[in-house]
Order: C-alpha cells, then sequence, then structure tokens
C-alpha cells in the first residue's frame, strides 16, 4: 500500500492512494493534510485512488481529522475506478459532510481539478 502527499498547491492537496490502505497509513497522511489546511486557512482535497485495492484490517474508528478538518474542506473529489464509487462515497460520508464530494472515473483529472476550482 501506498499513501502519499503528491501535491499542495492553488489550495488544492493531493493525495494518493494505491493498493490496499491501512488505518495507520491513512491517519498519518491526516495529520500531513490538516497541517496544510489549518496552514492554509482552508482548501481542497484531490483523492487519486486509480490503483486502489481496497481497505486492509485494523482500527478505523478514529475520526478526530473529520472532527478538525472539515470546517477547513471547501470541496473533495475522488478519482478511482467505477467499482470502488459507492464505497468511496460511504467512507468519506457524503451528504453527511459540510462540503461537496464528488467522485470521478479513473482518467478523469482534468474534470476533478476543474470541479474542485469551481464556485
Amino acid at each position: 500500500m501506498s499513501a502519499q502527499l503528491l501535491d499542495a498547491i492553488d489550495g488544492i492537496i493531493t493525495l494518493e492512494i494505491s493498493g490496499k490502505i491501512a488505518p495507520t497509513e491513512l491517519y498519518e497522511n491526516q495529520k500531513k493534510l490538516l497541517q496544510l489546511l489549518q496552514q492554509w486557512g482552508g482548501g481542497s482535497l484531490l483523492i487519486i485512488c486509480e490503483q486502489f485495492e481496497g481497505f486492509s484490517s485494523g482500527d478505523w474508528s478514529d475520526l478526530s481529522f473529520k472532527e478538525q478538518a472539515d470546517p477547513l474542506i471547501r470541496k473533495m473529489a475522488i478519482i478511482g475506478e467505477a467499482q470502488w464509487e459507492t464505497m468511496a462515497l460511504a467512507f468519506t460520508a457524503k451528504g453527511q459532510r459540510p462540503f461537496p464530494i464528488q467522485f470521478f472515473p479513473t482518467g478523469h483529472l482534468i474534470e476533478a481539478n476543474a470541479w474542485l476550482k469551481s464556485a
């Protein structure tokens, strides 16, 4: 599994997730995301999951990122294979968070970035 911060520019933080993600890897990256969001006073997230294979076992109960970061997140775009759309939107709690979340199919990076930059 690999989760890595790829870019942080123009108010958009890009995180790439590939393989199977473990809770510890996600939580480590969430700390980095939160620091950037706090430094910027808010921003949007682009999550690229084009080589995603699922979730590994572990304790997924830590919601501290959601509690601390939600007021700072403007939008979240997720790019991945269509088979993961329902799970990705459920995992990110689309509709229960104070910002819009949109899923884009693999290969739609330009559209995802345009959506994140739109008002």
